[in-house]
C-alpha cells in the first residue's frame, strides 16, 4: 500500500513538472516567432502649429516611430490625401504625430471662439505701448498699472500682473482672415500694422478693476518674461518716492563699485545632471547614454541641451536620475512619470502624489568654480549674504580658485564664523575688521499710539503691525520674527535669507536724544549730533532759532538728516558715528567656576579699539 502511494505521488508530480516545461517552451516559442518592433512611417507636424492651422505639405511631414509607441490614431502616409485641407483642432509640437482626433472640418467662426470659457476679452488703449518698439505680440504677458492724480503730484499704482496678450491692434483678426484665405486656396501676405491698443485675456472681476482705473488715469503696459512669476513688489509709487529713489540708486552704485569682486561674479544655477545622459539618436528615439531607450519619449531636449517634460517645465535641479530601465527616478529610487508633474502656485514641481520635488541651486563663480560654503545667499539685488543675512557687499571680499573668502590680503574668511559687535562692526573669528556698513538688525520693538513700530535705535518700521508676542504681521497675513529680520542700506528691511519683506521699509530717526555734560547731543545708538542745542522738551533748536522734532526727521545712510515729509535737507544738521573701530583684540573673561583638571574656565571676547571724533 504504501509503495502504490509512493508511486502514485511521483507519477502526479512528473506530471506537474512536464506541464511547466512544456509551458515555458511553449512561451519561448511564442516570443521567438513574436514579430520584432519594426520603425514605421506616420504623419507629423513639422513645426509647431496651433489649433486652426491648416493641414497640408507645409505643416506636416513624415518621421519613422518604432511601432511600439505609435498610437492606433496615428495618420500614416497613405492617408493624407483624406485629411489635407482640414484644420487642425488642437495644438501640436513639432515632431509630435498627428492624431485623428485632432483633425476637424470647422474653422474658428471668429474671434470669440478662441477665447476660453469663463475669460473674457477686453481692449484697451494703452498710452505707453510705443516703449515697446512694436516688440509686442499676441502670447506676450504684460503687467497693466494706472498713472493717476494724488493731490499735487502722481501716483502709480499695480492693477493686473501677468496679463495674457490676445491682440495687438488687429493682429489677430488679421491672422484669422489669412487662415481663410489659406483655406480658399488663395496666398495672402499680411499688410504691416500699427496699433494704439491691446487686446488682453482676464476674467469679469478683472476687467471691472481695469475699467475702473481706465476712468481714474491713464493705463500704463509692462512687458514681462512668459516664465517670470514674480510680483511688482510695491503698491503704490508718487512723486516723493523719485527723489528717495535717486539717492537710492546713488548707494547702490557705490555699493556695486565695492562689491564687484564678489557679488557680480557669483551666480546660482541648477545642476543639470540628466542632459549629460540623454540623446536623441538618428531615428529620433531618447536613449541614455549606455544605449538604452528612455520609456517616456515626450521628454524634449532644448538648443542648450537642458531637458524639459512636454509641458514645458525644467527638470534640472530636481536630482531625477535614470534607472536601468530608462525611467525617472529620484534619489530614492521612486519611479516618476514626467507626463504628470505639475507646477503650484508656488512654482514647484510636484509628482501625482503631490510631493514636492525640491530644486537646489549650487553657487558659482563666472568662472565655474563651485563655492565652497553653499551657505551664502544672493538676494533679489543680486548682493551675496551670509546665512544669517550678513550682506557682505563692499566689505573688500573676493574669491580664490579654490572657491574660499578671503581677504584682501588672501586671509580665508568663515562666512558661518563671522561676529557682530555691540555697534554694528562686522568682524572675522580672528579679529579682523570687514569694511563696509555695520550690521543694522531689528531689536526691542515697541509700538507707539499711532501704530508706527520703533526699534531701540530709532528705526522705524511701515507696512506692519506688531502683535502681541512681538511678531511683525504683514499687510498679506504673514507673521515674522524680528530676530530673522535684516535692514539694508537702502532701507529695505529683509529676511536674512534675502527675501524683501513686501511693502515693509525701515527709515532711521534720532529717536529719543540726550545732551552730554559737554554739550553735545546723542542718539541711542551713540551718534553725535551737531548742528543744533537741545531744549527742555527734547527737541533740536537749529542756530536760526528753528524747533524741529526728532520724531519729524529721518537720517540717511551718508549721516544725512531730512525732513519726513518732503525730503529736504535740513540745512546744517548731521549725524555722525561717536567712534570709528581701527581693530578688535580679544581678551580673556573668566566666566567662573573650574573645569575637571582645576583651571580657571576662560572665554575670549571681542573687544573694540577705537578713536574719537
Amino acid at each position: 500500500m504504501t509503495l502504490l502511494a509512493i508511486a502514485v505521488g511521483l507519477g502526479v508530480l512528473g506530471a506537474f513538472l512536464a506541464m511547466l516545461y512544456l509551458n515555458a517552451r511553449e512561451a519561448e516559442l511564442r516570443e521567438l516567432l513574436k514579430p520584432k518592433s519594426q520603425p514605421i512611417d506616420v504623419v507629423v507636424a513639422a513645426r509647431d502649429l496651433v489649433k486652426g492651422d491648416v493641414l497640408d505639405g507645409s505643416t506636416l511631414s513624415v518621421r519613422r516611430i518604432p511601432s511600439d509607441f505609435v498610437s492606433l490614431q496615428a495618420i500614416r502616409p497613405n492617408q493624407f490625401d483624406a485629411i489635407a485641407g482640414k484644420v487642425l483642432q488642437e495644438n501640436l509640437a513639432s515632431g509630435k504625430p498627428l492624431l485623428r482626433s485632432f483633425i476637424g472640418a470647422e474653422f474658428p467662426l471668429d474671434f470669440s471662439d478662441t477665447i476660453a470659457e469663463k475669460r473674457r476679452a477686453m481692449t484697451i488703449q494703452v498710452d505707453e505701448i510705443n516703449s515697446f518698439s512694436g516688440l509686442l505680440r499676441p502670447g506676450n504677458r504684460i503687467d497693466l498699472m494706472v498713472n493717476r492724480a494724488a493731490g499735487s503730484g502722481k501716483q502709480i499704482v499695480p492693477v493686473l500682473e501677468n496679463v495674457e496678450v490676445l491682440s495687438t491692434g488687429r493682429e489677430t483678426a488679421y491672422d484669422y482672415e489669412e487662415k481663410v484665405r489659406l483655406l480658399r486656396g488663395g496666398v495672402g501676405v499680411r499688410p504691416e500694422q500699427n496699433f494704439t491698443n491691446v487686446t488682453i485675456n482676464i476674467t469679469p472681476r478683472e476687467g471691472a478693476l481695469l475699467a475702473i482705473a481706465q476712468d481714474t488715469g491713464d493705463i500704463i503696459a509692462l512687458l514681462r518674461n512668459r516664465k517670470d512669476q514674480s510680483g511688482s513688489g510695491f503698491t503704490q509709487v508718487g512723486n516723493d518716492n523719485i527723489e528717495q529713489n535717486a539717492v537710492q540708486l546713488a548707494q547702490q552704485a557705490e555699493i556695486r563699485a565695492a562689491s564687484k569682486s564678489i557679488s557680480n561674479t557669483v551666480v546660482a544655477s541648477y545642476e543639470d545632471t540628466l542632459s549629460k545622459n540623454i540623446v536623441r539618436g538618428d531615428d529620433g528615439i531618447l536613449r541614455t547614454a549606455d544605449g538604452v531607450a528612455l520609456v517616456n519619449q515626450d521628454l524634449q531636449i532644448a538648443a542648450d541641451g537642458s531637458i524639459s517634460t512636454q509641458n514645458g517645465i525644467d527638470l534640472a535641479g530636481t536630482g531625477l536620475t535614470l534607472n536601468d530601465r530608462g525611467e525617472l527616478v529620484t534619489a530614492d529610487g521612486k519611479v516618476v512619470d514626467p507626463d504628470e508633474l505639475t507646477l503650484n502656485a508656488e512654482g514647484e514641481i510636484v509628482m501625482a502624489d503631490g510631493t514636492v520635488l525640491e530644486r537646489k541651486k549650487v553657487l558659482k563663480t563666472a568662472d565655474g568654480v563651485v563655492l565652497a560654503n553653499q551657505d551664502l545667499v544672493i538676494d533679489a539685488d543680486g548682493n551675496i549674504r551670509t546665512k544669517d543675512g550678513i550682506d557682505l557687499s563692499g566689505r573688500g571680499l573676493s574669491i580664490n580658485e579654490k572657491g574660499e573668502l578671503v581677504t584682501a590680503d588672501g586671509q580665508v574668511v568663515d562666512p558661518n564664523k563671522l561676529l557682530v559687535t555691540a555697534d554694528g562692526n562686522l568682524i572675522t573669528a580672528d579679529g579682523v575688521v570687514l569694511a563696509g556698513d555695520k550690521v543694522s538688525t531689528i531689536t526691542a520693538l515697541t509700538q507707539r499710539a499711532d501704530g508706527t513700530i520703533v526699534a531701540a535705535d530709532g528705526t522705524e518700521i511701515s507696512g506692519a503691525r506688531l502683535t502681541d508676542d512681538g511678531k511683525l504681521l504683514l499687510a498679506d497675513g504673514t507673521l515674522v520674527n524680528p530676530d530673522d529680520v535684516v535692514i539694508g542700506k537702502d532701507g529695505k528691511v529683509m529676511t536674512k535669507d534675502g527675501q524683501q519683506l513686501a511693502g515693509v521699509s525701515a527709515i532711521k530717526t534720532l529717536g529719543t536724544l540726550s545732551e552730554n555734560s559737554d554739550g553735545t547731543i546723542t542718539t541711542a545708538d551713540g551718534s553725535v549730533i551737531s548742528g543744533a542745542r537741545l531744549n527742555d522738551k527734547g527737541q533740536l533748536v537749529l542756530d536760526d532759532g528753528t524747533i524741529i522734532d526728532p520724531d519729524d526727521v529721518k537720517v540717511l545712510a551718508d549721516g544725512s538728516i531730512v525732513s519726513r515729509q518732503t525730503g529736504a535737507a535740513i540745512e546744517g544738521l548731521i549725524a555722525q558715528p561717536a567712534s570709528e573701530s581701527t581693530g578688535f583684540r580679544f581678551v580673556d573673561y573668566i566666566v567662573g567656576g573650574a573645569g575637571k583638571d582645576g583651571v580657571a574656565l576662560v572665554n575670549q571676547i571681542p573687544v573694540s579699539e577705537t578713536k574719537q571724533n
